[in-house]
């Protein structure tokens, strides 16, 4: 079946350079002022580390950024993190949070479109550490 590997292989690219790009121009990369809770997490493999910042009304996420370095798999996760969670609750968010995880442990997930490019990294145990780091850091700033 050479048509289903091609598609596999067309999937693994596109979702590629979407981490790419997320990485080369990530979004919400910034300092967040009036954050009401933010948290940090580091790799202790490599040294890199992310700070997540949200800002919070009542229980929904009004802003969500992040700082630090990290490679370009943290940096993306990080980056396609803060535009999927950015106006829903923090239910919502956590919830999110659990299925990235599950995703990374084998689990079969749902994930918002925003967020598939993670699945390519779901193949690379190595790799688990950093497409974590910035959702381990959110469900830490939401206190969970």
């Amino acid at each position: 079946m050479s048509g289903g590997k091609a598609s596999a292989a067309s999937m693994a690219a596109m979702y590629q350079e979407a981490l790419l790009a997320h990485h080369r121009a990530p979004h919400n990369r910034r300092d967040m002022g009036d954050a009401t809770a933010s948290a940090a997490h580091k790799n202790p493999v490599c040294g890199d580390e992310i700070r997540v910042m949200v800002r919070l009304d009542g229980d929904e996420l009004v802003d969500v950024s992040f700082t630090g370095r990290g490679c370009s798999i943290a940096t993306a996760s990080a980056s396609m993190m803060t535009d999927a969670t950015v106006g829903h609750s923090a239910a919502a968010a956590l919830a999110l949070v659990d299925q990235i995880e599950r995703m990374l442990t084998g689990g079969e997930v749902t994930l918002p479109a925003a967020l598939e490019p993670l699945l390519g990294v779901a193949p690379f145990a190595g790799r688990h550490g950093c497409a974590r780091m910035p959702w381990a850091a959110l469900r830490e700033a939401l206190g969970r």
